[in-house]
Parts: C-alpha cells; sequence; structure tokens
C-alpha cells in the first residue's frame, strides 16, 4: 500500500486569494480494508484503516448519503483494489465553515462539524475520487433496481449493437466533493489528477492476465489479444443530466469513435442507480509508454 501526498497553491472562484490544498493517494488497499464494517460510518472504522480511505468515505457518505444512497451500500468489493484519491482543504482550527475565500453559496455548519470528527480540522477531506482497474463485470443494474452505483454499462443485447468492449479498461467512480466547495474546480483536479496517473503508469495500473490463463483462453477460441495490454481505455458512470458536463469538460463520450469515424463503442442502454438515471461514457487515453 502507497500513500502519497502533495501540497499546492489555490485561486478560488479567481479573485487572488490563495488557499492551500493537498491531495493524497492511497494505493489499493487489499487487505488493508478487510476489517472495514459497511454498516458503520467511517468514524467508527478500527484503526487498522488507512486514514486516506476514511478521509474518503468522510465524504463519499455526506455526498452519496444526500442523494439518498444508504450507508451499506457506499462501500463496495472494488475499494480494495481501486486507486482512491482525497483533496483536502486546509481550514483553521476553529473554524466552521470554509474560509471566506473558499465558501461557496449553501455552505452548512453544523453538519460539517460533525463530518469533521474524524479528521484534523486543519486538514479537511473535501473531494474525493477512485479508480478501478480492470477486470470488471456485467451491470447489475439490468437485473435489479436496488445496487449501488458502480455496476459496469451493460453489453450489446441484440446484433445490432456493438458489443461491450472486451478490451481492458479502467473506471472511474465515486467523484463527490462537499457542497460548500463544488464551485472551486476540484472535481475537475481529481479527475485530471486520476487520469494522468494512469496515462503516465500503465504497467501499474493494469497487470495482463498470466502466460497459463491467456493460453487456456486461446485454446477455448476466446480472444487474447486485447487483453494483453491497456490501450488507453477509460470509462465513467455518469449522472445522465451532467453528461454535457463530462464530455465538455473531460472529452467523455457515449459513442466512442476512432479517428477515421469508425464506431468503436456503441452507446449503450441507460440504467438508473439509486433512482439516478446513469449513462457510460468512454475516453481514450493518449498514454506514455508509446503504444498508442
Amino acid at each position: 500500500m502507497t500513500t502519497v501526498t502533495s501540497g499546492f497553491g489555490f485561486a478560488a472562484n479567481g479573485n487572488g486569494n490563495g488557499g492551500t490544498e493537498f491531495l493524497s493517494m492511497l494505493a489499493p488497499p487489499k487487505n488493508d480494508l478487510t476489517e472495514y464494517d459497511n454498516t458503520k460510518p467511517h468514524s467508527r472504522q478500527p484503526a487498522s484503516i488507512p486514514q486516506v480511505f476514511r478521509d474518503a468515505m468522510s465524504v463519499r457518505e455526506e455526498v452519496y448519503g444526500e442523494q439518498g444512497v444508504p450507508l451499506e451500500a457506499e462501500f463496495d468489493e472494488d475499494d480494495a483494489r481501486s486507486w482512491h484519491w482525497v483533496v483536502y482543504a486546509s481550514v483553521a482550527s476553529t473554524a466552521s465553515t470554509p474560509p471566506k475565500h473558499m465558501r461557496a453559496e449553501g455552505s452548512t455548519t453544523k453538519e460539517e462539524d460533525t463530518r469533521r470528527a474524524s479528521a484534523s480540522a486543519s486538514r479537511l477531506p473535501v473531494g474525493t475520487v477512485r479508480l478501478i482497474p480492470a477486470p470488471h463485470g456485467p451491470n447489475k443494474y439490468l437485473e435489479s433496481p436496488d445496487k449501488h452505483s458502480d455496476a459496469d454499462p451493460p453489453g450489446g443485447t441484440t446484433a445490432s449493437e456493438k458489443k461491450h468492449p472486451t478490451e481492458p479498461y479502467v473506471k472511474l467512480g465515486r467523484l463527490a466533493v462537499l457542497a460548500p466547495y463544488r464551485k472551486l474546480g476540484l472535481a475537475k483536479l481529481l479527475i485530471n489528477t486520476a487520469i494522468d496517473y494512469a496515462a503516465k503508469h500503465p504497467d501499474t495500473i493494469y497487470q495482463p492476465p498470466s502466460p497459463t490463463t491467456m493460453e487456456l483462453a486461446n485454446l477455448r477460441g476466446q480472444a487474447t489479444h486485447d487483453a494483453a495490454t491497456w490501450q488507453g481505455l477509460v470509462m465513467i458512470h455518469a449522472q445522465a443530466n451532467l453528461k454535457n458536463y463530462w464530455e465538455k469538460h473531460f472529452g467523455f463520450k457515449e459513442e466512442l469513435r476512432s479517428e477515421n469515424g469508425e464506431v468503436q463503442i456503441a452507446k449503450e442502454p441507460h440504467w438508473v442507480e439509486e433512482g439516478i438515471e446513469h449513462v457510460g461514457m468512454w475516453k481514450r487515453l493518449k498514454i506514455d509508454n508509446g503504444r498508442l
């Protein structure tokens, strides 16, 4: 397990008043999350749980709780194998709201005071995102409406639809920023940081199947070439009303096309997660090792 923390200057709302932000990355925690109890909030987890992960959960619990997601559904089997990023705000130890230069409309006070109990008030976790490596399973939401928010998008269901990609892809999810900090560009910071990390560390992000597994697949007539390398494919589960945001700011598309206009991934059916319509969107990164 690796935790990396970096500091950076931050000017909120373009007014030139700098606040200090910190960004931490937690590599896949794996067995360090064995004792995590999804029936309890982050503040009641055992000390064995990495602090950065508890900080990420503090943000996720508040943000997704606002949307009606039950606590038990917030932690899932992908958390242990994912990379996690948390952005922190540096605030006065006596402050119950963000500094004026970082404050947005709709700021809360009592809710934030409660949530801060497990974190230093001078280093407040305010945003998070995670990156899930391949492989990914089928979309459970096609079978049941009562699942949580990181099921994979559905594959093609008719002969006319282009099937769900067989090549490895990584998935961004659990993007969450506390309400008072949502107009400060932190969502863009988190997404761009995760994307940049993946592009610069493709061999870390994706470990191909073993030669034995590949040979067995080949003997069964299954395609193995696509599984050998990660070719920069990234997907996100976007709330349908934010589809234009993901397309405009990050270049994700419902229908992914090659440079010559060939459809590589067709639009797939939308689905409902916790009462919210979602859509699968795709992007191909130019990774740094010269394979693309």
